[in-house]
Protein backbone atom coordinates (compact mmCIF):
# COMPACT_ATOMS: atom_id res chain seq x y z
CA UNK A 1 0.00 0.00 0.00
CA UNK A 2 3.23 2.82 0.68
CA UNK A 3 3.85 2.24 -2.96
CA UNK A 4 0.36 3.45 -3.92
CA UNK A 5 1.78 7.47 -2.94
CA UNK A 6 5.00 7.35 -5.03
CA UNK A 7 3.09 5.91 -7.42
CA UNK A 8 0.55 8.79 -7.53
CA UNK A 9 3.23 11.72 -6.98
CA UNK A 10 4.90 10.13 -10.26
CA UNK A 11 2.29 10.57 -12.43
CA UNK A 12 1.75 13.79 -11.22
CA UNK A 13 5.33 14.48 -12.58
CA UNK A 14 4.21 12.64 -15.57
CA UNK A 15 1.29 14.65 -16.10
CA UNK A 16 3.18 18.43 -15.43
CA UNK A 17 6.05 17.33 -18.09
CA UNK A 18 3.37 16.62 -20.43
CA UNK A 19 1.21 19.67 -19.58
CA UNK A 20 3.80 22.38 -19.90
CA UNK A 21 4.95 22.21 -23.65
CA UNK A 22 1.30 21.88 -24.23
CA UNK A 23 0.39 25.03 -22.72
CA UNK A 24 3.56 26.50 -24.30
CA UNK A 25 2.53 25.85 -28.09
CA UNK A 26 -0.97 27.72 -26.65
CA UNK A 27 0.48 30.76 -26.46
CA UNK A 28 0.64 32.02 -29.68
CA UNK A 29 1.28 35.16 -31.30
CA UNK A 30 -1.06 38.19 -31.60
CA UNK A 31 0.14 41.21 -32.17
CA UNK A 32 3.50 43.40 -33.24
CA UNK A 33 4.48 46.78 -31.22
CA UNK A 34 4.36 49.28 -34.78
CA UNK A 35 4.99 52.39 -32.83
CA UNK A 36 6.61 53.87 -29.27
CA UNK A 37 7.41 57.08 -27.88
CA UNK A 38 9.06 56.81 -24.82
CA UNK A 39 9.86 54.48 -22.44
CA UNK A 40 8.52 51.04 -22.33
CA UNK A 41 9.43 47.41 -21.01
CA UNK A 42 8.80 43.91 -21.53
CA UNK A 43 8.02 40.71 -19.61
CA UNK A 44 8.19 37.67 -21.72
CA UNK A 45 6.75 34.68 -20.71
CA UNK A 46 10.00 33.03 -21.37
CA UNK A 47 12.63 35.40 -19.76
CA UNK A 48 13.64 39.03 -17.72
CA UNK A 49 11.99 41.98 -18.39
CA UNK A 50 13.43 43.85 -21.38
CA UNK A 51 12.86 47.16 -23.18
CA UNK A 52 10.38 46.76 -25.59
CA UNK A 53 11.19 47.47 -28.94
CA UNK A 54 9.35 47.96 -32.72
CA UNK A 55 8.61 45.00 -35.04
CA UNK A 56 8.48 43.14 -31.70
CA UNK A 57 6.25 39.96 -31.99
CA UNK A 58 3.83 40.11 -29.01
CA UNK A 59 2.46 36.46 -27.16
CA UNK A 60 -1.04 36.09 -25.24
CA UNK A 61 0.42 36.68 -21.72
CA UNK A 62 3.37 39.06 -21.74
CA UNK A 63 3.18 41.95 -20.03
CA UNK A 64 3.95 46.02 -21.07
CA UNK A 65 4.58 47.98 -18.52
CA UNK A 66 4.79 51.98 -19.65
CA UNK A 67 6.39 55.15 -18.42
CA UNK A 68 4.03 58.36 -17.82
CA UNK A 69 3.39 59.42 -21.04
CA UNK A 70 5.02 57.33 -23.12
CA UNK A 71 2.37 55.92 -26.16
CA UNK A 72 2.75 52.37 -27.67
CA UNK A 73 0.91 51.31 -30.67
CA UNK A 74 0.06 47.46 -31.35
CA UNK A 75 -0.90 46.13 -34.63
CA UNK A 76 -3.56 43.50 -33.71
CA UNK A 77 -3.06 41.99 -37.56
CA UNK A 78 -5.60 38.80 -37.43
CA UNK A 79 -8.00 41.54 -35.98
CA UNK A 80 -7.71 43.94 -38.36
CA UNK A 81 -7.08 46.97 -35.64
CA UNK A 82 -4.06 48.59 -34.32
CA UNK A 83 -4.49 50.19 -30.50
CA UNK A 84 -2.29 53.32 -29.05
CA UNK A 85 -1.40 52.93 -25.14
CA UNK A 86 -0.13 55.69 -23.24
CA UNK A 87 1.25 55.51 -19.88
CA UNK A 88 1.73 55.09 -17.16
CA UNK A 89 0.07 51.66 -17.33
CA UNK A 90 0.63 47.45 -17.19
CA UNK A 91 -0.76 46.19 -20.62
CA UNK A 92 -1.45 42.44 -20.74
CA UNK A 93 -1.44 40.80 -24.24
CA UNK A 94 -4.09 38.50 -24.94
CA UNK A 95 -5.52 37.30 -28.47
CA UNK A 96 -9.05 39.98 -28.32
CA UNK A 97 -6.35 42.65 -27.78
CA UNK A 98 -4.79 44.59 -25.01
CA UNK A 99 -5.94 44.72 -21.27
CA UNK A 100 -5.17 47.21 -18.27
CA UNK A 101 -5.55 47.29 -14.62
CA UNK A 102 -4.54 50.47 -13.85
CA UNK A 103 -4.64 52.69 -17.30
CA UNK A 104 -5.62 56.08 -16.98
CA UNK A 105 -8.08 54.97 -20.35
CA UNK A 106 -9.19 52.52 -22.75
CA UNK A 107 -6.93 52.34 -25.63
CA UNK A 108 -7.47 54.56 -29.11
CA UNK A 109 -8.66 51.74 -31.49
CA UNK A 110 -8.49 52.41 -35.09
CA UNK A 111 -8.90 50.06 -38.15
CA UNK A 112 -6.17 48.70 -40.19
CA UNK A 113 -6.21 48.27 -44.40
CA UNK A 114 -6.79 44.69 -43.63
CA UNK A 115 -9.62 41.69 -43.60
CA UNK A 116 -9.69 40.84 -40.16
CA UNK A 117 -9.49 36.72 -39.75
CA UNK A 118 -9.82 34.15 -37.18
CA UNK A 119 -6.89 33.53 -34.95
CA UNK A 120 -4.86 30.37 -35.99
CA UNK A 121 -6.69 30.28 -39.10
CA UNK A 122 -4.86 29.22 -42.05
CA UNK A 123 -4.42 32.46 -44.04
CA UNK A 124 -0.42 32.87 -43.74
CA UNK A 125 0.46 35.90 -41.40
CA UNK A 126 3.56 37.28 -40.08
CA UNK A 127 2.13 36.16 -36.93
CA UNK A 128 1.44 32.56 -37.64
CA UNK A 129 4.54 30.13 -37.63
CA UNK A 130 4.26 30.03 -41.39
CA UNK A 131 4.36 33.95 -41.66
CA UNK A 132 7.51 33.86 -39.69
CA UNK A 133 9.09 31.19 -41.63
CA UNK A 134 8.32 33.21 -44.88
CA UNK A 135 10.20 36.26 -43.44
CA UNK A 136 13.13 34.32 -42.47
CA UNK A 137 13.60 32.40 -45.93
CA UNK A 138 13.71 36.08 -47.81
CA UNK A 139 17.01 37.03 -46.71
CA UNK A 140 18.38 37.87 -49.90
CA UNK A 141 21.99 38.14 -49.62
CA UNK A 142 23.72 34.92 -51.29
CA UNK A 143 20.33 33.11 -51.16
CA UNK A 144 17.59 32.26 -53.85
CA UNK A 145 14.69 34.34 -53.27
CA UNK A 146 11.53 32.41 -54.06
CA UNK A 147 9.47 33.86 -57.14
CA UNK A 148 6.04 35.49 -55.97
CA UNK A 149 3.14 33.13 -55.78
CA UNK A 150 0.87 34.27 -58.97
CA UNK A 151 -1.90 36.47 -58.51
CA UNK A 152 -5.57 36.34 -59.28
CA UNK A 153 -7.37 39.34 -60.75
CA UNK A 154 -8.81 39.18 -57.26
CA UNK A 155 -5.72 39.03 -55.42
CA UNK A 156 -3.96 41.82 -57.35
CA UNK A 157 -6.92 44.15 -57.01
CA UNK A 158 -7.08 43.49 -53.07
CA UNK A 159 -2.76 44.38 -52.87
CA UNK A 160 -3.49 47.27 -55.07
CA UNK A 161 -6.51 48.63 -52.90
CA UNK A 162 -3.76 48.18 -49.00
CA UNK A 163 -1.00 49.77 -50.91
CA UNK A 164 -3.33 53.07 -51.79
CA UNK A 165 -4.42 52.78 -48.19
CA UNK A 166 -0.62 52.49 -47.27
CA UNK A 167 0.67 55.44 -49.18
CA UNK A 168 -2.21 57.38 -47.43
CA UNK A 169 -1.19 56.13 -43.88
CA UNK A 170 2.25 57.31 -44.62
CA UNK A 171 1.35 60.52 -45.26
CA UNK A 172 -0.02 60.78 -41.98
CA UNK A 173 2.31 58.88 -40.01
CA UNK A 174 4.38 59.98 -36.98
CA UNK A 175 8.07 59.44 -37.45
CA UNK A 176 9.19 56.29 -35.66
CA UNK A 177 5.30 54.94 -36.93
CA UNK A 178 5.99 51.51 -38.56
CA UNK A 179 2.12 50.70 -38.71
CA UNK A 180 1.96 51.39 -42.48
CA UNK A 181 5.35 49.02 -43.45
CA UNK A 182 3.54 46.35 -40.70
CA UNK A 183 0.49 46.54 -42.56
CA UNK A 184 2.30 45.98 -46.10
CA UNK A 185 4.21 43.05 -44.93
CA UNK A 186 1.41 41.22 -43.82
CA UNK A 187 -0.52 41.73 -46.89
CA UNK A 188 2.79 40.41 -48.76
CA UNK A 189 2.58 37.58 -46.87
CA UNK A 190 -0.50 36.86 -47.16
CA UNK A 191 -0.94 36.33 -50.79
CA UNK A 192 2.91 34.48 -50.41
CA UNK A 193 4.60 37.60 -52.63
CA UNK A 194 8.09 36.52 -51.42
CA UNK A 195 10.60 38.26 -53.48
CA UNK A 196 8.42 41.61 -53.18
CA UNK A 197 8.89 40.64 -49.37
CA UNK A 198 12.42 40.39 -49.27
CA UNK A 199 12.45 43.67 -50.96
CA UNK A 200 10.73 44.99 -48.65
CA UNK A 201 12.48 43.46 -45.29
CA UNK A 202 15.61 44.47 -47.08
CA UNK A 203 15.16 48.51 -47.43
CA UNK A 204 13.77 48.46 -43.78
CA UNK A 205 16.73 47.06 -42.08
CA UNK A 206 18.79 49.38 -44.69
CA UNK A 207 16.47 52.01 -42.97
CA UNK A 208 16.88 51.19 -39.41
CA UNK A 209 20.22 49.61 -38.67
CA UNK A 210 19.60 50.09 -35.21
CA UNK A 211 16.34 47.76 -34.75
CA UNK A 212 18.16 44.67 -33.52
CA UNK A 213 14.69 43.24 -33.39
CA UNK A 214 13.84 43.61 -37.27
CA UNK A 215 17.43 42.40 -37.82
CA UNK A 216 16.19 39.13 -36.13
CA UNK A 217 12.99 38.42 -38.13
CA UNK A 218 15.53 36.18 -40.43
CA UNK A 219 16.60 33.83 -38.02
Amino acid sequence: MSRIPTLLFSLLLLGAFWTAPAMAEQTRLVCLVSAITGQASLSPADGPKKPLAVFTRLREGERLDLSPGTEVQLAFLQKGVRETWTGPATVLITADGGQSPDSAGPPVTDKLPLRARPAGGEASSILTQAGEQATAQVKTRDVTVPEDKPLSDEDRAQLADVEAQVAQMRQSAAPGDMGPDIVLLEELTRLDQRRRLGEELKRLREAHPENETLAQWDQ
